[in-house]
């Protein structure tokens, strides 16, 4: 017990010293006792007035996998290359490969997976490996190519459709 609470403190701790030696705007990863990866992204202070949010805490993703989807614009290298880039995703904003989109505004919206899939990229579930009878879609007014809309399932994970392939996003941090 005793080490429990000494793992939690030192923990708590080990995160204190990230915030403090990281500064603003930087990202550092801890590992938990569970042996999973913590990212913290301090994003710097802002004013309520200003409309920030303050110091956040939030999961980032990255490529997890791929499936080729019919008639893809890239060949399986390009594909391969997008591996573990990350995602990051506020309430305004979506970076992603080096590019910002800002004041973005989110629409989500529960339909059928296999008509969704269909309609509006002529594939089923199956392809995918979705298992899900309903899928939440993502709408946004976001300019970078895949963030348009996208998938969330269930499990936390993001699927965009880039280029004619079908990209997975695992978040970095579950909990």
């Amino acid at each position: 017990m005793q080490k429990k609470i000494t793992i939690k403190i030192g923990l708590g701790l080990l995160i204190l010293t990230t915030f403090l030696v990281s500064g603003c705007g930087s990202t550092a990863t801890a590992t938990v006792a569970e042996g999973k990866s913590m990212v913290v992204k301090n994003e710097g202070h802002s004013s309520p007035s200003a409309g920030g949010v303050g110091d956040t805490i939030r999961v980032l993703w990255t490529v997890s996998g791929y499936k080729m989807g019919n008639n893809p614009l890239w060949e399986e290298k390009d594909a391969r290359a997008m591996l573990f880039k990350p995602l990051d995703i506020t309430a305004t904003t979506i970076t992603f490969d080096g590019k910002t989109c800002r004041d973005v505004t989110f629409q989500k919206e529960t339909l059928k997976t296999k008509e969704y899939l269909a309609s509006a990229f002529h594939t089923t579930p199956q392809i995918l490996g979705i298992t899900e009878e309903v899928v939440e879609v993502v709408k946004t007014n976001c300019s970078l190519p895949g963030f348009d809309q996208y998938l969330r399932l269930k499990d936390r994970r993001l699927v965009i459709y880039l280029n004619g392939v079908f990209f997975y996003f695992e978040p970095n941090v579950n909990y």
